[in-house]
């Protein structure tokens, strides 16, 4: 299994900063350790979904809020890191962004009988994370046009009928569908606004056994969540529980 170390290395390994003695090291252990040849596939998708994502979230967020975040889980350093100190701070980013946008979290890893209903509330817990990085700004100020071919692409990725017509709801400004993953399963999120709010409507298709519609109440973000044909489904959005809740009963109906 990779270690912290071999990671550090696999990554300075694809932005070609090994002296030739440790590539060569690294080449002939990738040969050899198919374990670890997986591990630097994934560090290469890791890091392409990286990018993307400091991209959208340098556009969308906003840098009061960025900057807070990044204050608040400041520490001091526990012991020199070696022998790739510069690269540490980049997978240190990497995990914290590709833990919702790839799917590593690890309470999807977790055993036991309330293994399954860790591994269900991970992705929610989530997107409510990521949710609190949007702004008015972030949906667009107008449905994209391109809408169509990004309903059509998540109606093929996770098996549900999605197109407009369907999703659009009163009240509720139907914006943007876009395709992420969670833990390799693919996850649609479509995007409204209400008003000036942002409310999301998330489908995960990975096999999540069927529950009835519940709400709560997280970090201030209402939420209303079910699961149905091997998906799950959360609308969230900072609005009045209530409304939220005849919002998610009116999709759930109509997703069928």
């Amino acid at each position: 299994m990779a270690s912290e170390d071999d990671d550090l290395k696999l990554t300075a390994y694809l932005d070609g900063e090994l002296d030739p003695d440790d590539r060569a090291a690294i080449e002939a252990r990738l040969a050899a350790e198919s374990d670890l040849q997986a591990r630097l596939e994934a560090l290469r998708d890791a890091a392409e979904l990286t990018r993307a994502a400091f991209e959208t979230l340098l556009d969308a967020a906003p840098a009061a809020a960025m900057q807070a975040r990044l204050d608040a889980t400041r520490v001091a350093p526990q012991r020199p890191v070696a022998p790739f100190p510069r690269r540490a701070a980049a997978v240190a980013a990497a995990v914290a962004i590709v833990a919702f946008a790839a799917g590593l979290g690890a309470g999807r890893w977790s055993a036991g009988p309330g293994g399954a209903v860790a591994r269900r509330d991970d992705w929610r817990a989530a997107v409510v994370e990521y949710m609190d990085l949007y702004t008015t700004e972030s949906f667009g100020e107008a449905t994209s046009p391109r809408l169509g071919a990004e309903l059509a692409t998540l109606s093929q990725r996770l098996d549900a009928p999605l197109d407009a017509t369907r999703l659009q709801i009163d009240g509720l400004a139907l914006r943007r569908a876009e395709l992420l993953q969670y833990d390799g399963a693919p996850l649609g999120q479509i995007g409204y606004l209400d008003g000036a709010t942002p409310v999301a409507f998330c489908i995960l298709r990975d096999g999540e056994a069927d529950a009835p519609l519940s709400t709560d109440s997280r970090n201030g973000f209402a939420a209303a969540s079910w699961a149905g044909g091997g998906r799950g489904f959360m609308l969230v959005g900072k609005v009045p529980a209530e409304r939220l809740e005849g919002l998610a009963r009116l999709l759930k109906q109509r997703m069928g």
